[in-house]
């Protein structure tokens, strides 16, 4: 992908991986499905700081998948460059430091999908925010007006989930994250509507999912199962740092959980030690302290309801429902659960 007077791209990986139901690997005879494709290039700015350019493309072959890159890359503003500047793969090296959380991530609504608003990052945020046993957090920075920098002059020193309308002729760039050396990270999502086509998905691609998959990579976690070193375990495949989108999926797993912790640990809470919970009106997604959701309502009076999913079935409870229908008898410990509150209230918890 070397053009004249731009920069040169170089791939770190490229894996062909077909979507749950999918027919066929990409570039094999007969493959109808196109593949959730991920592609990495780590780019340098003559003069500026190297960017981490993570892809998520649809696409049915390896070389769509490239087009598609090269055609996103175009519809980006991009930084001249002296003829012969190149890249090399490295590791990256940095995650965020304890002075730089929670880190604030702000939000561009322009150009959103209707079913698609601010919710659907506040609840990523939460998810990564509440994982017992690592001191990892983020914090939401509302709406800004700013776009995500990815192939500007450089970082312009705000963590942005921004939109853009990328083509989709021959394969499709769903999403994009920039992580910069200057420890800034950006994530550019595609408007397009035909990119849920692309993927053979229609209308049933679900943002939140991809968003929160994003999330991770921003908090600093690459893939639970990298293609095509597998095999993936069990618990690899459940993650929602696979590499595969597989549907909706918007609750972290043991593996998304184990790996933030290996990067952020934190000194386990004293047996029997409050926890801090806050909710703000409407869906909250968090970790609960281990108590019944009655002990929790009476510390908190503007939750109304609460759901956890434990693995087969949604768990519920709310006040006025049935004691039959009341299926969630204490808060599983270390899952993240749904609470819905009518107004904003918080308490210092204990465990039971």
């Amino acid at each position: 992908m070397t053009r004249p007077g731009r920069i040169l791209l170089a791939a770190l990986a490229l894996a062909a991986l077909l979507p749950a139901g999918g027919r066929g690997q990409p570039g094999s005879a007969g493959a109808e499905t196109p593949a959730a494709i991920p592609w990495t290039l780590l780019i340098e700015r003559p003069g500026g700081a190297r960017a981490r350019l993570d892809f998520l493309v649809a696409a049915l072959t390896p070389a769509d998948a490239e087009r598609a890159v090269a055609a996103a890359l175009r519809a980006l503003p991009v930084v001249p460059a002296a003829p012969g500047v190149s890249a090399a793969w490295r590791p990256w090296g940095w995650a965020w430091s304890d002075a730089e959380l929670p880190v604030p991530v702000a939000y561009n609504p322009a150009g959103a999908p209707s079913v698609v608003g601010p919710q659907a990052v506040i609840a990523g945020l939460r998810a990564w925010s509440s994982v017992e046993g690592s001191r990892f957090a983020f914090r939401y920075a509302g709406i800004t007006d700013r776009t995500a920098s990815i192939l500007d002059a450089g970082p312009d020193g705000e963590n942005v989930i921004s939109w853009a309308h990328l083509p989709c002729d021959r394969g499709c760039v769903l999403g994009l994250t920039s992580k910069e050396e200057a420890r800034e990270v950006d994530i550019l999502l595609n408007s397009n509507p035909n990119a849920l086509a692309e993927l053979g998905l229609d209308t049933v691609l679900d943002w939140r999912t991809v968003i929160l998959h994003e999330l991770g990579h921003m908090a600093g976690l690459d893939h639970s199962c990298p293609a095509p070193w597998g095999p993936c375990t069990p618990d690899e495949v459940a993650a929602v740092m696979y590499f595969q989108y597989t549907g909706t999926n918007r609750v972290l797993a043991p593996d998304d959980r184990a790996g933030l912790r290996a990067l952020y640990p934190a000194e386990p809470p004293p047996s029997g030690s409050a926890r801090r919970v806050a909710l703000e009106p409407g869906w909250n997604l968090l970790v609960a302290p281990p108590v019944p959701p009655a002990d929790l309502a009476a510390r908190l009076p503007c939750l109304v309801a609460a759901y956890a999913f434990d693995g087969a079935a949604w768990l519920r409870w709310a006040p006025e429902l049935p004691a039959q229908l009341r299926t969630l008898a204490v808060f599983p410990s270390e899952v993240p659960v749904w609470l819905l509150a009518s107004g904003a209230c918080a308490a210092d918890i204990a465990p039971s």
